[in-house]
């Protein structure tokens, strides 16, 4: 973009989805005013009720910054849409580069963590898993 308004990227969830933290990869000594300093995270349900929940500023990164997102009653995000603001790069610079995004979603528990303890026999064969 050329200008002073941020540029956007947005992800449009097909159900609810929870989200428990957002990774950039960024790289400020081959990128230098294309890597972003200050970065908005928004969820909501759609782009007229976005809420920004996160703000980081970043100074001068090499790898992956990790934003965890937490709504502070869970460690996690319920949402529809999540959508990342890149506000202000280094430098003043007028694009952005993000060499990579990854969401990540709270991790399940394992079979072996959920402690099945069945009483029965019949029921009792289902303790393992195969």
């Amino acid at each position: 973009s050329s200008g002073i308004n941020a540029e956007y990227g947005t992800i449009n969830f097909k159900r609810k989805t929870s989200v428990k933290t957002i990774s950039f990869y960024v790289d400020y000594k081959q990128d230098e005013s294309y890597t972003p300093s200050r970065i908005s995270i928004r969820v909501g349900n759609n782009m007229l009720d976005l809420v920004e929940i996160a703000k980081v500023e970043i100074v001068e990164p090499t790898g992956w910054v990790n934003v965890d997102l937490d709504s502070g009653k869970d460690d996690c995000v319920r949402t529809f849409m999540l959508q990342v603001a890149i506000l202000s790069n280094h430098q003043n610079g007028r694009d952005t580069h993000l060499r990579q995004v990854k969401v990540f979603t709270p991790a399940l528990p394992t079979p072996s963590e959920l402690n099945l303890n069945f009483t029965s026999p019949l029921l009792a064969q289902f303790r393992c898993l195969k």
